[in-house]
């Protein structure tokens, strides 16, 4: 058995520290060191982050508007330096938890465990 936060560590993290990462970048012109450091990560994962080689998986994480906008709020916290350790992991929780009740995690979790077609752990 295959449980949703196994899909949520393989396909749902990569994928909205790319967009994270990217968005540091592109609007407030951190280095990828920078970056990194700002996201407790490697420069090297920040790099293949940058290069669509992690966190590319999910596009309809991407494409969704609500999604985005939590993401561009929790960007403008993180380069304000207004977020500790704690507030943190609760704001990238939170938009854990939307994905979650958006349904964008179903197709990858009943594609790695078809057994699920009725599942609704997701939207609890």
């Amino acid at each position: 058995m295959k449980p949703y936060c196994e899909a949520v560590a393989q396909y749902v993290l990569p994928t909205m520290r790319a967009l994270i990462a990217k968005r540091l970048m592109e609007k407030y012109k951190l280095t990828q060191q920078n970056a990194a450091t700002k996201l407790g990560l490697t420069q090297s994962a920040i790099s293949q982050y940058m290069r669509n080689l992690r966190g590319s998986k999910i596009k309809s994480i991407e494409k969704d508007e609500e999604i985005n906008k939590e993401i561009e709020i929790f960007v403008d916290r993180i380069a304000s330096g207004e977020l500790n350790s704690l507030t943190t992991l609760d704001a990238f929780c939170n938009i854990c938890k939307l994905i979650r009740k958006k349904k964008l995690l179903c197709d990858i979790h009943m594609k790695i465990f078809p057994e699920l077609k009725d599942c609704r752990i997701c939207l609890d």
